[in-house]
């Protein structure tokens, strides 16, 4: 049940405090710290704690600003992709691929039923993808109904700015790939291991080539991979992010 305690706003020049702000929120939707604590998938305590303004700064804002609808700049400025609130438009690396935007929590429908799975180093150095889900999360609204849609927490800073490690990217198998798309691309080895990388597709593909071309942001870099090693391509149409 909601404490009866009134909800006093707290300005800071001209701001709401992000404690106060994500209270507000939860109360209008009639939710107790322990439903919003459900949400997120952490403790009450630690819910009470950030509206406390005790926790000033925490790991669980982009996630409470996906669920509560607040806009990220309004919880902590450095949350945006420019550190004043803006979102750049471009990768890293000055090209036209678009940046893989979080989706806002109008955005997300339903349970906490979208498979997400971990990208791991591996022994030979290689990033390889777990096959069962280390997690569950909310589906973005074109992944509702779509059971192939799948999640992939991302580790490493090859594509940092645009995918922080912790992140998680939605991926939709059911698109085409085309030029500027961020991919996952996955190889099945011999021994039965299925690798994974996030990169660009620079180039949209063609059933003559012998090779993708990709890019990164981190640093910068363009290059080819061969379509014989990596053998599956799914495009990312957006991401939860890890921070």
């Amino acid at each position: 049940m909601l404490s009866g305690q009134s909800i006093t706003a707290v300005i800071s020049s001209g701001a709401m405090e992000p404690g106060i702000l994500i209270q507000n929120e939860r109360v209008k939707r009639g939710w107790s710290q322990a439903d919003l604590a459900k949400r997120l998938g952490i403790s009450q305590p630690a819910v009470k704690k950030i509206e406390s303004g005790e926790t000033k700064k925490s790991k669980h804002l982009p996630k409470i600003g996906q669920v509560l609808g607040i806009p990220l700049e309004q919880l902590d400025p450095a949350l945006s992709r420019d550190g004043q609130g803006n979102v750049n438009q471009l990768s890293s690396n000055g090209s036209s691929n678009p940046a893989l935007h979080i989706i806002p929590s109008t955005e997300l429908m339903g349970e906490n039923d979208l498979p997400v799975y971990a990208i791991v180093m591996g022994g030979r150095g290689a990033l390889v993808l777990e096959n069962e889900p280390y997690s569950y999360t909310t589906r973005p609204k074109r992944l509702v109904g779509h059971k192939d849609g799948y999640g992939v927490l991302v580790i490493g800073d090859s594509m940092a700015r645009e995918y922080n490690e912790n992140d998680i990217a939605y991926v939709d198998p059911r698109l085409h790939p085309k030029k500027g798309d961020p991919c996952v691309f996955q190889g099945t080895r011999d021994d039965g291991t299925v690798e994974a990388i996030i990169k660009y597709l620079d180039r949209s593909p063609d059933a003559s080539d012998t090779v993708y071309y990709v890019s990164q942001t981190n640093p910068p870099k363009r290059f080819t991979i061969k379509k014989a090693d990596w053998q599956k391509i799914h495009v990312a149409v957006g991401k939860e992010s890890g921070r």
